[in-house]
């Protein structure tokens, strides 16, 4: 339930705000349609003034691709058909100055009355021909206006291009449309002229020039040749580079030969005279005849171990065994020392192996390198003679096309699609359109302004506003007083039946105030004059009347106003009469004879009111009234006028500030509620008058608007 409630609030919340933006509208919606109106007006009289425009267009084609049976300059070079920049470098060619200037020749247009007069009809020409007297336009001005008439157009997607001219005459638009195209046409045969004349010629010093590098280029590479003696460079720089490869390959292997013999010949040089650790070397226990040997001696030695068994040492077996071992012992030992002679034989072999081979590969590289720079150098060469005998071809080729064809054609081909008619009808202004959319954005643009000025405007002009007004309370919102035209001009009362409602609002909530007992001596003021207090005075005197005994005072000495609303004689005696003791009370207090209303003027304006203002003698009467009437009423100057208000506040029981709703700024409504609240002022609170924006009771709209549903009731009998 309070979802649903709070959707509520925000959805009131957002109608208000909308209203706040529509009454204003509505308010001066009369003003709205007077001014659109007024604009509208001038707006198609400015338009009855203008000549009628007519538009012819022509239709162009520019091709990118050429018929079969033309040739293009571009493809006497590259064979390639007219990009889109050079399409649109046509484009922009039909919009040029000097494109225009040709036209303008062409066409006489210098003297044509197109660019003599304005483009008012003849109303206006009388001040046209004054006007065309006074200056003849020049060649610049009227290419200006001649461009700014012209339409060149591509259509997307095709070949075709419009060409548009707008005129006062259909006649002249139709011819220029035309001749445009034609120009082009004329200009596009030009340069195929100019072209014809120059091509060959150009093209035959080109192949003169490029014969001389041709001869130049081939017999420099020959020089070369035979210089160098190159029969066949290619084989030859093949040969080496194999041969170059192959020598690295050895080198490699002979390095790896040499690297694994120098660690075996450092632990020969290491263990040199010892023969157990010689014999314990891997290259050496290795060895296929010393492990015979090895294996030998291991036989020999078992057979001494058993003859051992069976005989002594001197026995002829055993002394010829151990001659034996001893006999291959020494072999071993050669054999031992042979092994070792043959390493260190090949350690130095596979040195001299490196040295040669690297000896070898450095003279290859050389050869190589040198072989290498031949070949470049050639080849630079060869390629030169290449490329201008390429050229040579190309251009010879094309020389001969060309003097077959005997014509150059541009990169693209122009032919009229549709050429331009008279046009039948005018295309601008569009009267009606203009009319439609000037009344439009004049409302749009009017109502803009109206409301900006009620959003921006620093005033109480909405219920927004009042709501964020904490200053004071708020008692009322009267409307803008509306005079009924029936109404008698004598009556002072005579009003808006709205006004008369919100005035008796006031009085309710000035009566039934829960806080207080009702205020007996009423004080009316304001911030700045002309904020209808005197009128609140009064009405709200005439509301109080109707079931009171009712005393108004117009303390307002210096700009009196209440007896000039009710067609009284100014000078007439009155407050000020009364506090100089010039007159007696019967002869200054008027009787109403249409309401229960006594009124107290102002009387003879003082030369210094507040000196009379700040009498005890006016505090006397005040009280005195107080014993004869049940209501008093005082309207009062403006606060920020003079401070005569701030005096009468601290004689009242209850003051009542009124606030123009649409023009007292805010600033000045704190200003003034701030110089009675330094003095203590029993401020009741504020009054909007002459509101606009506030609708304060459609009850009161909907019942209230008809006089004669009002029961009039007589007046009460004085008592």
């Amino acid at each position: 339930m309070k979802t649903l409630e709070n959707e509520h609030l925000i959805a009131t919340n957002d109608e208000v705000a909308l209203k706040e933006i529509l009454t204003p509208l509505w308010t001066r919606r009369w003003k709205i349609i007077f001014f659109t109106l007024v604009i509208t007006f001038f707006t198609a009289f400015y338009l009855s003034l203008l000549k009628p425009s007519y538009r012819a267009t022509a239709i162009l084609q520019i091709g990118t691709n050429k018929p079969a049976n033309t040739l293009s300059i571009n493809d006497a070079f590259n064979e390639s058909n007219a990009s889109k920049e050079q399409i649109q470098t046509q484009f922009e060619l039909l919009r040029s100055r000097k494109f225009a200037e040709r036209v303008i020749t062409q066409l006489d247009l210098v003297q044509h009355k197109e660019f003599n007069s304005g483009k008012y009809n003849d109303k206006l020409a009388v001040f046209e021909q004054i006007g065309a007297r006074i200056s003849t336009p020049s060649m610049r001005d009227i290419v200006g206006k001649f461009q700014s008439k012209l339409s060149i157009v591509p259509i997307s997607g095709t070949e075709l291009v419009k060409i548009s001219y707008a005129s006062f005459s259909a006649e002249l638009s139709q011819k220029v449309a035309n001749q445009v195209g034609i120009t082009y046409l004329q200009y596009q045969d030009e340069i195929h002229s100019a072209s014809k004349e120059t091509t060959s010629q150009w093209l035959v010093d080109q192949l003169e020039e490029l014969g001389k590098k041709l001869q130049t280029s081939e017999l420099s590479l020959q020089k070369y040749r035979e210089a160098e003696g190159i029969v066949d460079i290619q084989g030859v720089v093949g040969l080496v580079g194999s041969e170059l490869t192959e020598l690295t390959s050895e080198s490699l292997r002979a390095s790896k030969r040499a690297d694994d013999l120098a660690i075996s010949y450092q632990d020969l040089q290491k263990n040199a005279g010892d023969i157990a650790k010689l014999s314990e070397l891997h290259e050496i226990s290795n060895h296929a005849t010393l492990m015979q040997l090895r294996q030998a001696e291991e036989k020999i030695e078992r057979k001494v171990f058993e003859l051992s068994q069976r005989y002594g040492p001197k026995h002829p077996k055993q002394i010829a065994v151990n001659a034996e071992l001893m006999s291959l012992q020494s072999r071993i030992t050669q054999q031992i020392y042979d092994i070792v002679t043959s390493i260190e034989k090949e350690y130095y072999s596979a040195l001299e192996r490196v040295n040669a081979t690297e000896q070898r590969l450095a003279i290859a590289k050389k050869d190589y390198l040198r072989l290498s720079r031949l070949q470049n150098k050639f080849s630079q060469l060869t390629r030169e003679v290449d490329t201008n005998k390429e050229l040579y071809n190309n251009y010879l080729v094309r020389l001969k096309e060309a003097d077959a064809m005997g014509n150059y054609k541009a990169n693209f081909y122009v032919r009229f699609i549709d050429k331009a008619t008279v046009p039948k009808s005018q295309f601008a202004p569009n009267k009606f359109l203009i009319i439609v959319i000037t009344f439009v954005l004049a409302i749009a643009f009017i109502s803009i302004i109206i409301i900006m000025r009620e959003l921006l405007m620093d005033t109480l002009n909405s219920r927004r506003k009042l709501d964020n007004f904490h200053e004071a309370p708020i008692l009322a919102v009267l409307p803008k007083i509306k005079s009924s035209p029936s109404a008698k001009k004598e009556d002072a009362y005579s009003t808006d039946n709205r006004f008369t409602e919100a005035i008796r609002t006031l009085r309710t909530a000035l009566l039934f105030n829960n806080e207080k007992t009702p205020p007996k001596v009423i004080a009316v003021t304001s911030s700045v004059p002309n904020e209808g207090k005197s009128t609140v005075a009064l009405h709200l005197a005439r509301s109080f009347s109707e079931m009171e005994k009712v005393l108004l005072i117009e303390a307002d000495m210096r700009h009196p106003t209440i007896a000039k609303n009710m067609n009284l004689n100014q000078h007439r005696p009155g407050l000020s009469n009364l506090l100089a003791k010039t007159h007696q009370i019967n002869e200054c207090i008027i009787r109403d004879k249409n309401v229960k209303l006594d009124i107290l003027t102002s009387g003879i304006s003082p030369a210094n009111p507040l000196a009379f203002l700040s009498m005890k003698r006016f505090n006397m009467l005040i009280k005195v009234f107080g014993n004869f009437y049940d209501r008093i009423i005082i309207e009062t100057p403006p606060v920020h006028a003079v401070s005569d208000a701030v005096i009468i506040s601290k004689l009242v029981d209850s003051v009542i500030y009124i606030v123009h709703g649409n023009k007292t700024k805010r600033e000045q409504i704190s200003s003034g509620l701030r110089m009675l609240k330094q003095v203590n002022a029993p401020i009741e609170g504020v009054v909007i008058n002459h509101s606009e924006n506030i609708d304060t009771d459609k009850y009161h709209n909907k019942y209230y608007t008809e006089r004669s549903n009002i029961i009039k009731l007589a007046a009460r009998k004085r008592g």
